[in-house]
């Protein structure tokens, strides 16, 4: 379990409309609840619901991160729609919250928050970037679950986030981006694949840009051909998790 899951639970179990679980943290709580490994997170992100946001949830965040003792208090100069907060005092609370808001400045802190500004790296250009697509934030809006008292993102979607940005970082470094960690694509793709073992089997229902997304990725792994499932405990052959993929999103 992610390392100060438990403490977030506790501050914001009266928002669980306001924001969203998504990534690492997601699946780590995911495959907990199936009784399953998962590779090791320590960053929670977390994806505001800004029709709801109000001045008592940003008064909530700053008590939690001053609970927390978070010494690095950062929001992106390029994209403002991005927080990070780490380097916490106290070793019980998260060691990094990365905060995603679908309009700039969305959080709404108190002015003693002590927020300085960052450069975002490649992922969180690509991961903000997706959440703009409204067809990605209306997916998210909708495939949203509270599980062991946090609000997360369900599976089914978790994937086409994924995979989309793969996608989306696999064309950044070709086009040249040297900010684009291969260790983050490669994270990204193998996800896919780990959280496939969560699927119940039945038939997926995504707006069809998700789906092109979901075409493409599989597309481009088929290609690839050098993923083999089983180096991630998946027990199926490549050839065979794609096609359950393909069959799970109706791409056949």
């Amino acid at each position: 379990m992610v390392v100060g899951i438990d403490k977030f639970r506790e501050f914001f179990k009266d928002y669980p409309d306001h924001y969203t679980i998504i990534g690492g943290a997601a699946c780590d709580i995911l495959f907990d609840t199936a009784g399953l490994p998962f590779r090791a997170t320590k960053d929670i992100d977390v994806v505001l619901c800004i029709e709801v946001i109000d001045a008592a949830f940003g008064e909530k965040f700053r008590d939690f991160l001053n609970a927390g003792g978070y010494q690095a208090r950062e929001q992106s100069s390029g994209h403002r729609e991005f927080y990070r907060f780490h380097k916490p005092e106290d070793p019980e609370f998260p060691f990094m919250v990365e905060l995603f808001s679908k309009k700039p400045d969305g959080l709404s802190l108190p002015e003693d928050t002590d927020i300085i500004r960052l450069n975002a790296d490649a992922d969180i250009v690509s991961l903000s970037a997706i959440l703009l697509d409204p067809d990605y934030f209306k997916a998210l809006q909708d495939g949203k679950r509270v599980e062991n008292g946090v609000t997360i993102l369900d599976e089914s979607i978790l994937i086409p986030f994924k995979a989309r940005a793969f996608l989306d970082l696999t064309k950044r470094r070709e086009d040249g981006d040297d900010k684009v960690r291969g260790d983050d694509i490669k994270k990204h793709r193998n996800d896919v694949f780990r959280l496939s073992q969560l699927l119940s089997g039945n038939p997926v229902e995504v707006s069809d840009p998700l789906r092109e997304d979901m075409r493409q990725f599989l597309s481009a792994i088929e290609e690839e051909g050098k993923l083999n499932p089983k180096d991630l405990k998946v027990n199926m052959t490549l050839e065979a998790a794609i096609t359950f993929l393909r069959t799970a999103y109706l791409l056949e």
